[in-house]
């Protein structure tokens, strides 16, 4: 296995990328966001990830610094993870 198998690829849906564009978006939010990506693509199931309403394989996860929260869907069939949305306090 390479080290590029352990990554698993974080997609953004339409809603997210809208969300990362908004130029109301802090600097230091998008930042927090982005590095909680990286985190996501290194391992989707983090510690404080919790299974969203929808259930499995949905996840919820804080925001680091109490910017809000993220939702996303491990999809295991194709290795990726599709970033869904993103609600900020």
């Amino acid at each position: 296995m390479s080290d590029e198998d352990e990554f698993w690829p974080v997609i953004p849906s339409e809603t997210v990328e809208d969300a990362l564009a908004d130029p109301a978006l802090s600097a230091a939010l998008f930042s927090r966001i982005v590095a909680l990506t990286v985190a996501i693509a290194e391992n989707p199931w983090l510690e404080n990830s919790r299974p969203a309403a929808q259930g499995e394989p949905w996840r919820t996860l804080p925001i680091p610094g109490g910017g809000g929260i993220v939702e996303y869907r491990i999809d295991t069939e194709h290795h990726q993870v599709v970033l869904t949305r993103i609600f900020p306090f």
